[in-house]
């Protein structure tokens, strides 16, 4: 059995005490719960939002600041859906060491609230599928991926996962890695075990509050339209947009162009001002979910909202 892969970043971007951990996410799912009852319509009866089902579940964008900055937006989007078993995390190489698209060769990444296991079968079908290399260096020190992590361990306690850094600005690379993964949610569907792919990321960096919102809705923009090329030249050349989970997103957006129809929502934009007090330099953060498309037994789509955008 492969090494653990020990944390990094636990007690700097999120608490390193097992039950101080695991109550601070939950006040935060339901702090999103909270705030969504209180935009319900005048005269409505009040009710959770309804989180989307599994089978609906493609793909997320979570943020991976520490919790207190982000924390709460991650939640957004991590409680705004039921997840199925296995999933695909897929996350920025902030430092650059190890393979260009390395998938953690490790048997379980540990954090204050225990073991979240490696899916050997999804690490080996990635791995058999497309350009990934098995590379320990890549995540030894990075916290992208670490940061999201409890949080899945909360709300699915077994929870296993391929872990992936995707660390070259590659656009041929990035569109080989994402046909991959699109093959292996497809296979994985066949024999019916559902996959859901997470993307790590952060929005712009460090510019004054308004300036930063608007590069952020600018990223947004980009990465709803679903189109990899333009997100991708767009973000890192035209734009100039810091979004430094820009190569993940870009595989991601690669994978759905070979998955089943899903739509794309923004279920909650921020910043780290919220957290700091500074406005005028922030970082922006956000929590996109990706939804397949369902038809409900009277024949119309089903369109479950889990949280207004």
């Amino acid at each position: 059995m492969n090494d653990v892969r020990n944390p990094a970043v636990a007690g700097l971007f999120y608490e390193n005490r097992p039950q101080v951990l695991r109550e601070a996410i939950e006040a935060l799912l339901l702090e999103r719960d909270a705030e969504a009852l209180a935009r319900a319509a005048p005269g409505v009866p009040p009710c959770a939002p309804a989180p989307v089902p599994a089978e609906n579940v493609t793909a997320l964008l979570l943020p991976h600041a520490g919790h207190m900055y982000s924390g709460r937006i991650a939640a957004a989007g991590v409680g705004a859906v039921l997840w199925p078993r296995r999933v695909i995390l897929l996350g920025p190489n902030h430092r650059g060491a190890g393979a260009p698209l390395a998938i953690s060769p490790a048997s379980a990444w540990r954090t204050p609230l225990g073991d979240l296991p490696v899916s050997s079968r999804l690490s080996a079908a990635l791995l058999a599928e497309g350009p990934f290399e098995k590379d320990g260096k890549a995540h030894a020190r990075e916290h992208a991926l670490e940061v999201i992590a409890p949080f899945l361990q909360v709300v699915r306690p077994d929870v296993e996962a391929a872990f992936v850094s995707v660390g070259r600005a590659d656009l041929a690379l990035c569109e080989a890695a994402g046909r991959a993964v699109a093959e292996v949610v497809k296979s994985f569907a066949l024999h019916g075990e559902k996959i859901a792919l997470v993307v790590s990321s952060d929005l712009n960096h460090y510019l004054d509050r308004a300036a930063n919102w608007r590069k952020d809705l600018r990223a947004l923009e980009l990465l709803l339209e679903g189109d990899p090329e333009v997100f991708f030249r767009g973000v890192l050349y035209e734009d100039d947009i810091s979004m430094c989970g820009v190569l993940p997103a870009t595989v991601l957006l690669y994978a759905l162009r070979s998955l089943p129809s899903a739509t794309g929502r923004v279920l909650l934009h921020g910043d780290a001002s919220a957290t700091s007090g500074d406005a005028e330099r922030v970082v922006g953060y956000a929590a996109v979910l990706w939804e397949s498309r369902r038809e409900s037994s009277s024949g119309s789509p089903d369109r479950r909202e889990a949280l207004p955008g």
